[in-house]
Parts: structure tokens; C-alpha cells; sequence
């Protein structure tokens, strides 16, 4: 733990565009991280509390194919929605971003191609699902199946949202395409991948030993679980139509993946502040005096603690997070709440509904 910082890079996990905020994401990531960064800002601590639109997720290209029409109006339509919420329940953000925005594309972009050029990527043809049907490959929730380790019939070509597991879609059982419900074929076709396995001792020296005693027990317990099942390299690029594009040759098609894409959307978002506001980013994400803290929900441990840290490592020039704060999931009728699902108390109709009662809500959370 980090004693006396001279700053503090606070970052809440982005929402995906596909939908409205919900209460969930409010109890869970919006009211602690405000909270937090309300506190040090009394205490007259210099603060960077970050956020913004999570746009190029899959779950994106589905609400778009489902409401017939474009991703671009999908991520418009909801980051409005999501960003007058904010303003209106009272949330802090010094900055709240878009990683649609042409900053994050040049600094996804400019982070791929650092790693690559730095040979960290391994690049190879496998077999992926493919729909015959729609002609086109399944990435991530455009497939679905049963849950390898825990069974669930409705898990997600990426993670189960039941178990919190997270896999390559072909370690699915009994896949289906969620476009057309067929049964998948496999098909090769050419990714690069971030060999997590070669961080294995970095991450279980930094998070297991160094943070032992001042992480929380359900993320150093979901860390553990996934390093004791072993790490095996992740692909960080998709064969999509919505996107940031694989910036190298012989990509076409190619695009990165929005869990390599997005929390680089933290680093865009702050850079974007910092030119607004006349300061220098880099002190925010590379000084050794700030503290960097992640406020998530417990399905994205994976990926703030695992997948970002590998990939902030093996950039080299990043610090890592000094702690993430993962919470666990608010239930509705004993059920997760749901964007995908549509199983929510939205914000936006709350406060319609209830105008004036934002610090009531807050409390209640």
C-alpha cells in the first residue's frame, strides 16, 4: 500500500453503452468511488476521478442488430441517457469520456502496437466458432452455452455471468449462435494473443504476497482461483465489424478487443482531462507517488487484476493499481441485475420519477 501519495487516479469501470445505468452499477462501482473521491478532494488531496463509455463491446453490435439499427446510434443514444444520469444523481467525475473518441482510438492504437512491436503478442491461426448461417465468426456474447465449471446454461462466449469464470468461447459446451441459434462450425483464422501464462509469477507475487493484507478477500480469492487453474494466453484481437482496428499489417478485418480496448479507455479519458484542464497525464498513470485505484464490479476482477496488469506490465513504462475495490453483485427477486437481460431499476426513470431524492437513493445503496 502506497504511504503519503502526491495524487490519486481514481477510475470507475466504464458502462457499456447497450443500455441505461442501473442500480446495480450505482451500489456497486458510481456511489464508493464518488464517495472515495469526494473524501480525499476534502482533505485537499489532489484528485483524477475517471470514467467514460465503454462503446465497442459486442453486446453493442447485438442491441443494434435487435433494434435494426447502426452501433454508432446505439452508443450514442445510451451514452446521452448514461451521462445525464450521472449529472443529475450527482456523481463527481473530474472526466467523463467516450472510447469511441478519437483519443482513445490513437491510444488503444499506439498501446497495441507498443506491445507488438516489443514482440510481447503471440500471433496464431486456431479454430474459432463460426456461424454458417451469418456468415461470420462468434465473438464473445454472440455465442452462448453451458458454463464449463459451473454448469450454467446461459453463459456468454467470454465469461459466466453465474460463476464469474472466464474462457475462450470454444471452451463452451453445446455453443449457439445468438443471431441465428444454429450450432457453430470451427473455422481457423488468424489473433494475436497476450501469453498470460509468462505473468503468472509477476501476478502472484504482486497480488497474493505485496497486497495480501490490504485487498479484499473476494478479489484475492477470484485471483487465486484463476491463477491456481493456470493461465493460458488470451486473444486480444477479434474478427468483428465494430471497433478499434488492429493497427498492423495483414489485419484486415481484424479488430481489438474491447477488454484490451477498454480500460486504456481510463488512460484516453485522463489524457482528455489533463488537456482540458492545462496539466500533464503522464504524473496520473506513471509516477510512482500516485496511487491508482479501480472501483469495479465483481464480474470484471478478471480482467482490472489479471488481463489489465499483464498488459500494463508488459508495457513497461505504467504503475499498477494500489487496490481494486470489487463489490459484489445487487440482486432484484434474487437475480443479478441486468442490462443484457433487461432486469433492472433504471436510474434515469428513478429520478423522473422521483425528483429531488437522489441523496435517498444514495443512502439507501
Amino acid at each position: 500500500m502506497l504511504q503519503n501519495p502526491k495524487r490519486y487516479t481514481i477510475t470507475a469501470a466504464l458502462p457499456y453503452t447497450n443500455g441505461p445505468i442501473h442500480i446495480g452499477h450505482l451500489a456497486g462501482v458510481y456511489v464508493p468511488s464518488d464517495i472515495y473521491s469526494r473524501y480525499l478532494r476534502l482533505l485537499g488531496k489532489d484528485v483524477a476521478f475517471i470514467c467514460g463509455s465503454d462503446e465497442h463491446g459486442v453486446a453493442i453490435s447485438m442491441k443494434a442488430k435487435k433494434e435494426g439499427i447502426t452501433p454508432q446510434e446505439v452508443i450514442d443514444k445510451y451514452d446521452a441517457i448514461i451521462r445525464k444520469s450521472f449529472v443529475d444523481f450527482g456523481i463527481s467525475f473530474d472526466n467523463y469520456s467516450r472510447t469511441s473518441s478519437k483519443i482513445h482510438h490513437e491510444t488503444a492504437s499506439a498501446f497495441f502496437k507498443k506491445l507488438y512491436d516489443d514482440g510481447k503478442f503471440i500471433e496464431e491461426v486456431t479454430e474459432q466458432l463460426y456461424d454458417e448461417k451469418a456468415d461470420q465468426f462468434l465473438a464473445d456474447r454472440f455465442v452462448i452455452g453451458t458454463c464449463p465449471k459451473c454448469g450454467n446454461e446461459e453463459a456468454y462466449g467470454d465469461q459466466c455471468e453465474k460463476c464469474g469464470s472466464t474462457w475462450n468461447a470454444t471452451d463452451l459446451i453445446n455453443p449457439k449462435s445468438t443471431i441465428t441459434g444454429t450450432t457453430p462450425i470451427l473455422k481457423a483464422t488468424k489473433h494475436w494473443f497476450l501469453p498470460l501464462d509468462q505473468y503468472d509469477a509477476f501476478l502472484r507475487q504482486w497480488i497474493l504476497v505485496d497486497h495480501a493484507k490490504d485487498w479484499k478477500t473476494n478479489v484475492l480469492g477470484q485471483v487465486k482461483s484463476w491463477l491456481d487453474d493456470g493461465l493460458k494466453p488470451r486473444a486480444v484481437t477479434r474478427d468483428l465489424d465494430w471497433g478499434i482496428d488492429v493497427p498492423v499489417e495483414g489485419a484486415v478485418g481484424k479488430k481489438l478487443y474491447v477488454w484490451f480496448d477498454a480500460p486504456i479507455g481510463y488512460i484516453s479519458s485522463t489524457k482528455e482531462w489533463a488537456a482540458r484542464e492545462g496539466k500533464d497525464w503522464e504524473p496520473y498513470w506513471k509516477s510512482e507517488d500516485t496511487k491508482l485505484v479501480h472501483f469495479i464490479g465483481k464480474d470484471n476482477i478478471v480482467f482490472h487484476c489479471v488481463i489489465f496488469p499483464a498488459m500494463l506490465k508488459a508495457e513497461g513504462s505504467y504503475i499498477l493499481p494500489d487496490n481494486v475495490p470489487a463489490n459484489e453483485f445487487l440482486n432484484l427477486e434474487g437475480n443479478k441485475l441486468s442490462t443484457s437481460k433487461n432486469w433492472a431499476v433504471w436510474l434515469h426513470e428513478y429520478l423522473e420519477d422521483f425528483p429531488g431524492q437522489e441523496d435517498v437513493l444514495r443512502y439507501a445503496l
